[in-house]
């Protein structure tokens, strides 16, 4: 991983091609960690150099915008990069799609083809992500078996690690004191959603709502932006997947769960020093919501 290249070494090759090099300053603007200056050349002109090779944090900003290929970099070839066609996106089309969203929890008993999934899960690995680390992983379960295992193994963990002390006062009046009224009521929610569906034998279904698809992105757990990182990465995917006539739900049970105990990520064969931040399920929707909900309004501050 080109991650891994940069933080295994001290020092990374990067050079200026001066027969190609037009001094147009661009790389120097755009580099995030100051790794170019400019100095006088012979003719008392700014000519781009290198000055801090080693801050550079291998974004690959300076070789995408430089337009006579004058410069290279040794962990990332030129050959590896893709022309950009821009294309202008209508921005009521944009809008339309954004608030038009909804979460979905009903779904098609009809299999999502592997090619989108693919392109969903790569189009996640273009999210941006802190110091461009690039280091969220993704597992994409399609097997209901395995599903359905986990869904258990969810429920079981949240209960007993405190949902199931809820419904007993003295526990409830301390527990809003610690976390506040309103955080209180939505795990009393959760807890009486738990509580029945236990007491009907009625778990199935009850996490991932029977969804052919669930994603689970995972990140670096002693990295304090991890969990940006892997919500950035699942709004890619999010929003992907509704142009593609997909719906999807975030999955708030699942890092909740994981947190509070190792079974999750042995069951999903997760490395200890991994941690689960994020998870979306996915499938072609049931249902199509006929009108965009109004939403409240928030607090803005002009400065």
């Amino acid at each position: 991983m080109i991650y891994q290249l940069f933080y295994k070494r001290k020092f990374i090759m990067i050079t200026i091609d001066k027969q190609k090099c037009t001094d147009c300053r661009k790389c120097h603007d755009i580099c995030p960690n100051y790794v170019f200056s400019l100095v006088n050349n012979a003719e008392k002109k700014k000519s781009v150099e290198l000055r801090y090779p080693e801050q550079c944090c291998v974004c690959g900003h300076c070789m995408a915008i430089c337009q006579t290929g004058a410069l290279s970099h040794e962990s990332m070839p030129l050959s590896s990069f893709t022309p950009v066609q821009r294309e202008e996106i209508d921005p009521e089309s944009m809008e339309k799609l954004l608030v038009s969203r909804r979460s979905t929890r009903n779904y098609k008993q009809k299999p999502v083809p592997e090619e989108m999934l693919r392109k969903l899960i790569e189009i996640g690995t273009h999210a941006g992500s802190s110091s461009n680390g690039q280091t969220e992983e993704f597992i994409v379960i399609r097997d209901q078996k395995k599903l359905h295992q986990l869904e258990l193994l969810v429920i079981n963990v949240l209960w007993n690690a405190g949902l199931k002390f809820l419904n007993r006062g003295f526990m409830k009046t301390i527990l809003k004191r610690i976390y506040g009224k309103e955080v209180i009521r939505q795990y009393e929610a959760y807890h009486n959603i738990i509580k029945h569906r236990r007491e009907n034998n009625e778990q199935e279904g009850m996490i991932f709502r029977n969804a052919p698809v669930v994603v689970v992105v995972y990140g670096i757990k002693t990295n304090f932006l991890a969990q940006t990182n892997c919500a950035l990465a699942i709004r890619n995917i999010e929003i992907l997947a509704e142009s593609m006539g997909l719906g999807t739900c975030w999955v708030g049970f699942l890092p909740s769960a994981a947190n509070k105990s190792k079974k999750i990520n042995k069951f999903l064969q997760i490395p200890e020093d991994k941690i689960i931040l994020a998870s979306l399920m996915l499938g072609f929707p049931k249902y199509i919501y006929r009108y965009k909900l109004p939403r409240r309004e928030r607090n803005v501050s002009w400065l």
